[in-house]
Parts: structure tokens; sequence; C-alpha cells
């Protein structure tokens, strides 16, 4: 019994960093579609309030947050989200801003990155319509 608990042991031991790096391309994935799914849902609310609402990104605390428009003032519409660890944006050139029409003014790519070269990429089209390569 006691070799047999120390085989297991073993085989834990050595197999658990692997386990972690299992899991960065899953959180990179689901990262991906949580932001996809931020964008998707403030262009509902942009068309469904008549206003502008964007997704501020804040490469450096590594979050992300959903804002609206409120009298020429950006006002928090939705507590920032943290993404998983071990997971960082790329280079962001610009929020995306959706108009009152669910359209944005120019097209932007958000990034996703993870260890060992897991990248997603979210790209939001002028017509507000997302997409994850």
């Amino acid at each position: 019994m006691l070799i047999a608990s120390s085989v297991f042991a073993t085989l834990v031991a050595t197999g658990l960093p692997q386990l972690s790096r299992l899991r960065v391309p899953y959180a990179v994935m689901g990262a991906s579609r949580q932001i996809a799914a931020a964008i998707g849902s403030a262009r509902q609310r942009a068309i469904a309030q008549n206003t502008s609402y964007r997704v501020r990104f804040d490469t450096g605390a590594k979050t992300y947050t959903v804002e609206r428009q409120n009298g020429g003032n950006w006002v928090q519409d939705q507590a920032p989200q943290k993404l998983a660890s071990g997971l960082s944006f790329g280079d962001i050139p610009a929020n995306p801003v959706i108009n009152a029409n669910g359209t944005l003014a120019a097209a932007v790519t958000i990034p996703v990155m993870g260890t060992a070269a897991h990248t997603r990429t979210v790209a939001v089209n002028v017509l507000g319509q997302t997409s994850i390569n």
C-alpha cells in the first residue's frame, strides 16, 4: 500500500504542471468568447436605449468595462471584468465605440494572449459583428 501511494504521488507531482499548460488554450478561448459577448451585449443595449456604448480595455490592469454615454461623459454600465490568471491583452489601438444604431466608426481587433503562443483575436467590424480568430 505504501509503495502504491508513493507511485501515485509521484505521478500526480509530475502530471500537475502538464495540466496547467493544457488549461491555457481553453482559458484564452473562454476569455475571447466573454469579450465578444460583452461587445454584443453593449451593441444590443446601444440600439435599445438609443445611446452610444463602448467597451473600455485597461491593458495594464487586464480588465474590460462596458460603459454608456451620458451627456458627453462615459458612465460605467457594468462592473469591470478581469481576465483569467496568466492571460493578457495585446495591443488594442482603440476601444470599440458602438453608436446608437449599432455600428462602429472603425473596425477594432482585440488580441487575447496566453502563455506558449496561445492567442485569439476578437474582431469587431463596422457593422458591430464580432468574430474570433
